[in-house]
């Protein structure tokens, strides 16, 4: 009973350690481009309150449609809230049609970023933003 007891109490006050993973994909489509985008978040912190460690994010997109039109990644940033933000993806890169491209940030400790509760991760392509909020795990977007 008494090791019962403990493990609830450790339950409750060490809840900023709890470890989570947020896996979601979606479909959009933004005038003549079909694309699936794959997010995953992983971090420590209780998903439901207070604030989050973000330690890896993965991104993948596949540009679904056969063309000749290609998709264009230009920033991948994570905001803490809506002033302060993070970029992981400054460089930019191009999905060709039909093709997947995996994208894998592992934050180092002394560089986890800690998202509030309005915290969330734009990926911002050549002409429009799709965000992504890990707490609700859903997409808004695509915003212009």
């Amino acid at each position: 009973m008494a090791l019962g007891l403990t493990l609830f109490l450790q339950t409750i006050l060490f809840s900023d350690l709890w470890a989570f993973t947020v896996v979601e994909t979606r479909n959009f489509r933004e005038g003549s481009l079909t694309f699936k985008i794959e997010v995953q978040v992983s971090g420590r912190g209780n998903l439901k309150k207070g604030p989050i460690t973000m330690s890896s994010l993965k991104v993948k997109i596949k540009n679904e449609k056969a063309g000749v039109e290609n998709l264009k990644v230009k920033t991948i940033r994570v905001y803490a809230q809506p002033t302060v933000y993070m970029d992981l993806e400054t460089l930019g890169y191009s999905i060709s049609p039909r093709q997947w491209v995996t994208k894998y940030y592992r934050l180092k400790k002394n560089k986890q970023f800690i998202l509030g509760d309005s915290g969330y991760i734009e990926i911002a392509f050549e002409n429009f933003t799709i965000l992504f909020n890990p707490r609700e795990r859903n997409f808004q977007g695509p915003v212009k």
